[in-house]
């Protein structure tokens, strides 16, 4: 791949931990680092050898040696960076969900392509091998016709933000992991939601800590989550079952480890190897492919906006109490 420069919108969790490394990893350099917080710019750029700050975007998308963005700021500054870098013509990266509504998902995903720039969503859970390698079984017929999916997981997935002022409360995380699961659920499927149904909430709970919901895919696939930032971490389960057999994978969700997957079938299980890799690293490589070949399994502002209407019907049928048609 050709050499190439990146700017850093944003100083949060994943960018620190992980995102600066997996630029790197495909020969490419962040050259800027820009946040609203000079503080934090120059803090960030020390600790991972970052040339340039700023807290203006303006700046680093004017160095002509930016041909990238990675946008990992709040949520509420996002659709600011995406708009910025589309308006410099700078191809975008950006943790996902991209806004709170998927009306100003729409508006980001139409101003890139007005632009002509690309707009990828940072979904490690599609890169993840085993994700990948169970919907791949799924085609093939491994299990059957698909009937149903299930999708469990507990506790914050990432760990807290260094920023202690940044951190979200349980219901942007829960947004968060409603999100990731509902994308995750379409691309593991290949199918949409038709119906979903919330399990409601009690009046007067406040701050809603976990969630149960339903959903009726087309092809008539049923698709169950439990989603919690109240309960002990628990190993995540995600559970692909159809006519024949299942594929269970257990750790996939946490953001620790790789995970484990298993084929149950006749009765029997059997431990499918699966090559680890990293995926935050996956998703850059398949990014910066994408700017020339279409990469399928990418994550973009569509299916973004997809997951966001979800999410909105699934907040319908919790004040209404009762199943929303999609």
């Amino acid at each position: 791949m050709q050499t190439a420069g990146w700017s850093v919108m944003g100083t949060g969790t994943i960018a620190t931990e992980h995102m600066v490394s997996a630029i790197r990893s495909v020969g490419h350099e962040p050259l800027w680092v820009v946040s609203r917080n000079n503080d934090y710019a120059k803090s960030f750029s020390e600790d991972l050898a970052i040339p340039r700050t700023s807290t203006e975007a303006q700046q680093a998308l004017g160095d002509p040696a930016v041909s990238f963005v990675y946008v990992s700021a709040a949520r509420s500054r996002r659709g600011h960076y995406v708009s910025a870098a589309a308006a410099a013509g700078k191809h975008v990266l950006c943790d996902g969900p991209l806004a709170d509504t998927s009306r100003v998902v729409r508006a980001l995903v139409e101003r890139c392509e007005h632009s002509g720039v690309a707009l990828a969503v940072n979904q490690p859970l599609r890169a993840s091998n085993i994700h990948q390698t169970m919907g791949r079984l799924v085609i093939e017929g491994e299990i059957g016709a698909l009937r149903s999916l299930l999708i469990m997981r507990g506790a914050p997935s990432q760990s807290p933000n260094r920023r202690s002022e940044a951190l979200e409360d349980p219901s942007d995380l829960l947004l968060d992991m409603s999100v990731q699961d509902i994308d995750l659920a379409r691309f593991l499927t290949g199918r949409n939601p038709i119906e979903v149904s919330a399990l409601p909430t009690t009046p007067g709970d406040g701050r809603r800590q976990q969630m149960a919901y339903a959903m009726r895919l087309d092809g008539d696939v049923l698709f169950q989550a439990y989603e919690s930032v109240t309960t002990a971490e628990f190993d995540s389960m995600v559970m692909l079952a159809g006519d024949q057999g299942a594929l269970i994978a257990h750790g996939t969700l946490n953001g620790k480890a790789s995970g484990t997957l298993v084929r149950r079938l006749g009765a029997r299980n059997e431990l499918i190897p699966v090559r680890d890799r990293d995926a935050h690293c996956t998703t850059v490589e398949g990014f910066v492919a994408s700017i020339h070949k279409p990469t399928p399994w990418l994550c973009r502002g569509e299916d973004c906006i997809m997951a966001l209407r979800t999410v909105e019907a699934l907040a319908a049928s919790d004040r209404k109490r009762r199943t929303i048609t999609m």
